[in-house]
């Protein structure tokens, strides 16, 4: 360890970082701590008696951590965080500085901005806030205005704050979180080119150009490939995967090969293997040369990622031993690429692709080389296979290192992951270097570069073939739930004891049991700290939090599934395919086994479009066909294409195990037949044992007067889920009457535009003193009962 210093700096460099999330100091205490380490360290080494070895030693380690820790302490210590309790704001002004401008989108445009100033409508605050800016407005005028702003501009942006999304949702994305970790309080968004102004045109003259050169590379990309092609090249060669469709990341991911996606060693090392192919006539020193200058380019144009970042660090530590002739070591190149990533941004450890990409490379430092020297023994005559062995063993040594990160993040465990990545790396390779000689051609010989464009959408268009087959595949991934950092704390451990213990031993059979031993223990360690979601053998109602519409999914004591609702579907949020279907993942929950669908305004029926493609609705109840409706027609056409079982809400009961469920509904009566299509929402009525739900979709006051009239005390509930989200146009005086809910549930976005919901209801349920539970205060809600008593469980402990 001592030939490798920075190996130790930087693990305890690591622990002051990590150290800083759990320990708040002053950051005055801390100047004072560490100019006193600092003094005392080289006190200790001027005179350095063996008595004070140990204590030296100990300084320094203090003194590493201390920085470790000064520097997460400090970071961004002058940018200040919007309160966190406003969750949106319409009318806001902010004015600041342009820092980063994103890759055009096809309906906006996306900038981080430094503020100095912010303008309320009830106050002005003054100091630095930084914000994610987005321009949305017709194509035409945001194609001018992105060929306009540059990095260092002045400018004022008015429109809306939103804070990010929080997690909502069991095993959402904690995406206010992300921003938070970048110091940015929120987004703002102006739904119109008007609401943005330049006020200063002083451009930083380096964040300038590279973003020039970036626009003007996708710019080439778009012109001479189809979009799925440009998008795959801008993700590998700038970065930056918003062109790259959910869908697609998803069967990269079930493949096992989605880090062929996130830019790292891999994509730089085929940019190195082409600038040494291009420069192979020149010299040692000229090639060298020339390929550290092309990889430090490389790392300028995709925006300096880390995983970019560490494997130029590490390929140039690399170059540089070459031509200096001295030797390297894998770890501690890998080392001094964390330090210098960590100086510069030290919440870089907490980064994915931070973690993903070193863990991947010490992987494969330390347990390739074992498989290497067994597939040497074998004395493969036939270079081929031999090569595919050898590229099977870097790829699983990669794949374990990665394991924990892998299911924590993505809770999949891919099963064919090693045979396909034997075609899509090599596949990678040839789409990139094609990439670049048709980016090349693009600028010199056009018609040239068309002919290469040609044939890297074919390419392009085979791979995600493979990538599509292999994802789809039943048996492609397990799903692995409750995955925590503890959980790969204790892989780790495991693994450090298995490779330690394991060359130690020569008998297969001792081998084999410490395997045994290992899994055994892992499996048995990494339990303790699951739980069980949904309480089994009671009535489970979830309400999922899908901002303004209503989702309620609820298990059956006999484990049969229903979902009534499931959210909105629009261009910038499929509820369906974003919220929805990642909750019935992280439950477990392979298909629901009843859709119902309370009425036709898409915030109650969007979601389920993208459930039914996804295979995981068994049958759909709905309101009775109208031939009138135009979405309805269309929505019929789709679920007889995808073969979903059609059946329509009437007047009667079904049993499902010892539940029973009501359904209020009667097209038949030329009351209920005249209703809009509001009022003529399915309305269910749930009965286990003692306790009963009433779930009314968007059923407003005419319909209640006639339910009122019609089923008067059969409408009495124990839970009642609000009708309308709380309109005031909902919940009158008469059903309230007789419904009496002792637990009222009320599905509405934050601070909606509808002011859902409205205070004269929130009144009304008070004056019987329900107890109220809202989506938009406490996020997605559940509820347990047994059939005599119903709980609110808090899902978040």
């Amino acid at each position: 360890m001592s030939n490798y210093p920075a190996i130790m700096f930087s693990v305890l460099f690591i622990c002051g970082i990590i150290l800083n999330r759990f320990i708040s100091a002053d950051i005055v205490y801390l100047y004072v701590l560490f100019v006193l380490a600092v003094i005392c360290f080289f006190l200790l080494i001027k005179y350095n008696y063996r008595l004070l070895n140990v204590l030296s030693t100990v300084t320094f380690v203090v003194l590493i951590i201390g920085i470790g820790f000064f520097m997460a302490e400090s970071k961004y210590s002058d940018i200040q965080m919007l309160n966190q309790n406003i969750y949106k704001q319409k009318n806001i002004s902010i004015y600041g500085k342009v820092e980063k401008i994103n890759l055009r989108r096809e309906y906006e445009i996306s900038f981080e901005l430094l503020a100095d100033s912010i303008k309320m409508p009830d106050e002005v605050l003054r100091g630095k806030y930084k914000f994610l800016c987005k321009v949305r407005d017709e194509t035409e005028i945001l194609d001018s205005l992105y060929q306009m702003i540059f990095p260092g501009f002045y400018v004022e942006v008015k429109g809306t704050y939103t804070k990010g999304r929080e997690k909502r949702n069991p095993g959402e994305y904690d995406y206010n979180l992300y921003l938070n970790s970048k110091n940015i309080s929120g987004l703002v968004t102006t739904y119109t080119a008007d609401g943005f102004k330049i006020i200063s045109e002083d451009k930083n003259p380096v964040t300038a150009s590279t973003f020039s050169i970036r626009k003007s590379i996708d710019r080439q990309f778009f012109s001479f490939h189809d979009h799925s092609t440009a998008g795959l090249l801008r993700g590998l060669l700038l970065a930056d995967r918003s062109e790259i469709s959910y869908q697609t990341k998803t069967e990269f991911i079930n493949s096992g090969v989605i880090h062929v996606l996130a830019v790292s060693g891999l994509h730089v090392g085929f940019i190195a293997l082409i600038f040494f192919i291009l420069f192979g006539r020149f010299n040692f020193y000229i090639r060298s040369a020339a390929t550290a200058v092309g990889l430090l380019f490389f790392m300028i144009i995709t925006g300096m990622p880390p995983s970019v970042f560490r494997a130029t660090i590490m390929a140039l530590v690399i170059i540089i031993a070459f031509v200096t002739n001295r030797s390297t070591h894998i770890f501690n190149s890998l080392a001094i690429a964390a330090v210098i990533i960590l100086l510069v941004d030290p919440d870089e450890i907490y980064n994915p692709g931070f973690q993903l990409s070193f863990s991947a490379v010490a992987a494969i430092g330390g347990l390739y080389p074992y498989f290497e020297r067994r597939i040497s023994k074998l004395r493969i005559t036939n270079s081929l296979l031999k090569n595919i062995l050898l590229f099977v063993a870097l790829s699983f040594s990669a794949q374990i290192g990665t394991l924990p990160f892998t299911l924590l993040y993505f809770g999949k465990l891919s099963i064919v992951a090693l045979l396909v990545n034997i075609v899509v790396i090599p596949s990678i390779g040839f789409i990139v270097g094609i990439g670049i000689l048709t980016l090349i051609l693009s600028y010199l010989l056009p018609t040239v570069a068309a002919y290469f464009a040609l044939t890297n959408d074919l390419l392009v268009s085979l791979l995600f073939g493979v990538v599509r087959y292999t994802g789809n595949l039943e048996f492609s991934f397990l799903w692995v739930r409750q995955f925590s950092v503890i959980d790969s704390v204790i892989f780790y451990l495991i693994l450090f004891f298995f490779c330690f213990y394991f060359l130690r031993f020569r008998s297969v059979m001792a081998k084999a049991l410490l395997l045994c031993m290992c899994i055994i223990s892992f499996l048995l360690f990494s339990s303790f700290d699951n739980k069980e979601f949904f309480h089994k053998n009671k009535l489970n109602i979830f309400a999922v939090d899908v901002g303004q519409g209503d989702a309620i999914l609820i298990v059956f004591p006999n484990g049969v599934t229903a979902l009534i609702d499931a959210g909105n579907a629009t261009p910038f949020i499929d509820n369906g395919e974003r919220v929805i279907l990642p909750l019935l993942n992280h439950l477990n929950i392979r298909k629901i086994d009843y859709g119902f669908i309370s009425n036709l305004d898409a915030d109650h029926y969007g979601g389920f479009i993208s459930l039914v493609y996804h295979d995981r609705i068994e049958q759909m109840v709905k309101p009775r066909f109208d031939s009138t409706l135009a979405k309805d027609m269309r929505l019929e056409k789709y679920l007889k294409q995808m073969g979903i079982k059609i059946s329509y809400y009437e007047n009667g009961f079904y049993d499902v195990g010892n539940v029973r469920i009501y359904t209020l509904y009667d097209e038949d009566d030329d009351v209920y037949a005249a209703f809009s299509t509001n009022d003529k929402s399915g309305v269910l009525r749930i009965q286990y044992g003692n306790k009963s739900f009433l779930f009314t979709g968007d059923i407003e006051r005419k319909a209640e007067i006639y339910y009122s009239q019609r089923y008067n005390h059969f409408l009495k509930t124990n839970l009642l889920k609000v009708a309308h989200h709380g309109s005031k146009t909902s919940t009158i005086p008469d059903f309230v009457g007789y419904a009496r809910p002792e637990i009222s549930l009320i599905s509405a976005g934050i601070q909606n535009k509808f002011g859902h919901p409205a205070e004269v209801v929130l009144d009304r349920l008070k004056e019987i003193k329900s107890s109220v539970y809202r989506t938009d205060e406490l996020g997605a809600i559940l509820f347990v009962s047994d059939g005599d008593t119903i709980e609110y469980v808090d899902w978040r402990r």
